[in-house]
């Protein structure tokens, strides 16, 4: 069985809920970031909490930003769509590092550093499109919509999947109704699990 990496050590308890306070979304976006993966500056930790904060948060943009952003942009959809395209590839990258912290058969003769390394990577790329993306849209929209929009991204991150699902729709009714049988399912097999650092945004 593969070693699982170790969650983050910063004075806090494992299980701790992320506390999203208000502000703008790009603020906020930054918070579950730095709450995935540990403080600001630091060596990422890739446990099981940054595998269930970065899925809810890759989620979360799904359910409530992507959408906004897609009446806004009209015909002129690159950005939205390296998006979306980036986020795939970052829960696949994700998914294989939840394989790995659970000693899948299929993964577990890959190195940790080198899964480590592929979901920086993609992270990167991510965070990129991300950043451009919410720029783009903060210098369009007027205080009450970005309100709105930071509204939106917290409700749905409190409530987001906690783990990665790639291959799932993302758009449409589809897209919510699998959104949140997602969550029920995660939420059934956390509990089973006992994963830890897994527990939702307050």
């Amino acid at each position: 069985m593969a070693a699982a990496l170790p969650e983050p050590r910063d004075g806090h308890r494992a299980d701790q809920a992320l506390t999203i306070s208000n502000g703008p979304i790009g603020v906020l976006v930054a918070a579950t970031y730095e709450d995935a993966v540990g403080s600001t500056g630091g060596t990422p930790v890739w446990g099981y909490r940054a595998v269930a904060r970065l899925s809810g948060h890759i989620a979360a943009m799904q359910r409530a930003v992507y959408p906004a952003a897609g009446r806004r942009l009209g015909d002129d959809r690159q950005l939205l769509q390296r998006c979306r395209a980036e986020a795939r590839e970052t829960g696949w990258a994700l998914r294989v590092l939840q394989s790995h912290l659970t000693g899948d058969g299929a993964i577990v003769a890959r190195e940790p550093g080198t899964v480590q390394l592929w979901l920086e990577e993609c992270l990167d790329e991510y965070r990129s499109a991300e950043q451009a993306l919410i720029a783009w849209m903060q210098e369009r929209l007027t205080a009450p919509e970005c309100e709105h929009l930071a509204l939106g991204y917290r409700a749905a991150l409190r409530r987001a999947p906690t783990r990665p699902h790639p291959r799932a729709p993302h758009r449409g009714w589809p897209g919510r109704m699998v959104f949140w049988l997602h969550v029920i399912w995660d939420g059934v097999l956390d509990g089973v699990e006992s994963r830890p650092g897994i527990r939702r945004a307050d």
